[in-house]
């Protein structure tokens, strides 16, 4: 299972709780040496980690066969990283399941990867799950993060857009 996370310290934090629950883990991000970063995926690519919990930016490198499952455990920033990330299941034509874990506040993404894709993305709720819990901190987008997700242009063509100040090139 490929696991995703939106920040640095959530994948430490969901390692250390997967480790405490007798999992057996590793994590890619980029606080890790490129050394810790081999080491990990080496491990995951050979079986002896079952989970590796990675964030998007150290993902990208990121290409092993067998990957049944991968889990948004925080919804991806762009219906394009959505894809990115479901896409690790799909190594030479295999299948595999892809869940995201999403709140009231990320149905503005839903709504894009649904356009993006064409199609209704599946929901389901969890029997028993106590919804009312407040997420810890450390799953909260920071201030910073949030100006970076509404202002740096996630395209092609909206970067290019901004260094051209608008402008259409003619």
């Amino acid at each position: 299972m490929l696991v995703f996370t939106r920040t640095k310290h959530g994948a430490d934090n969901l390692l250390k709780k997967l480790k405490q629950a007798g999992v057996k883990a590793a994590t890619i991000h980029g606080n890790r040496t490129q050394g810790q970063r081999v080491a990990a995926l080496e491990g995951f690519r050979r079986g002896h980690y079952r989970v590796l919990v990675a964030t998007d930016i150290a993902a990208r490198g990121i290409d092993v066969d067998g990957i049944s499952h991968v889990l948004n455990f925080d919804a991806p920033g762009t219906a394009e990283d959505y894809v990115h990330r479901i896409g690790r299941t799909a190594r030479a034509e295999a299948t595999g399941d892809a869940i995201t874990f999403v709140t009231p506040a990320d149905e503005p993404i839903v709504y894009g990867i649904q356009q993006l894709i064409g199609k209704r993305l599946e929901r389901c709720t969890v029997p028993g799950f106590d919804y009312g819990v407040a997420a810890p901190s450390y799953a909260r987008p920071t201030v910073k993060e949030l100006q970076q997700q509404y202002t740096t242009p996630r395209t092609v063509s909206q970067r290019w857009s901004q260094m051209l100040g608008g402008r259409r090139r003619r």
